[in-house]
């Protein structure tokens, strides 16, 4: 049993010097990894972030312009409400300006036509001529004045 351990004493020791080698050789990457990571960081510090300050600035102007442009939208409607109003105010007054001496207007045709149609019809129906009257002379002596009939 002795000869066996040997064996397996050295098989173990072979086996911890493989190990130990591919430790050294994951450290080593390891810290070539490392080193790319810290460049890369350096990198996105002096590159990355000051564009992300930029956007930064850049999204707070946005928004303040975005704000003014709302108050600005408010203050639109608001004008074009206020003319709206007005113009509606203006037509109404000039409908009624324009109503009552149309009124007017219709009342003084209505008349001037129904004097018209009155003329016309007066001269259509032309009177005939009387002869001038003469008033009969009645003799005393007939009784027909006396007849009521």
């Amino acid at each position: 049993m002795n000869e066996w351990a040997g064996v397996f004493l050295g098989v173990m020791a072979v086996t911890a010097l493989v190990q130990c080698a591919f430790l050294v050789v994951a450290a080593l990457s390891l810290r070539d990894t490392s080193r790319k990571v810290s460049e890369f960081c350096a990198r996105f510090d002096s590159e990355i972030k000051p564009t992300l300050e930029d956007l930064r600035k850049g999204a707070a102007n946005l928004r303040a312009i975005s704000d003014s442009g709302r108050e600005q939208a408010a203050r639109v409607e608001a004008a074009l409400s206020n003319t709206l109003d007005k113009i509606e105010g203006t037509i109404e007054g000039v409908r009624t300006m324009i109503a009552k001496p149309a009124a007017t207007v219709a009342d003084l045709a209505a008349l001037w036509g129904g004097l018209r149609s009155g003329f016309e019809a007066y001269r259509a129906t032309d009177p005939k001529r009387r002869a001038p009257l003469t008033t009969p002379r009645r003799s005393e002596e007939s009784d027909e004045h006396l007849f009521i009939g």
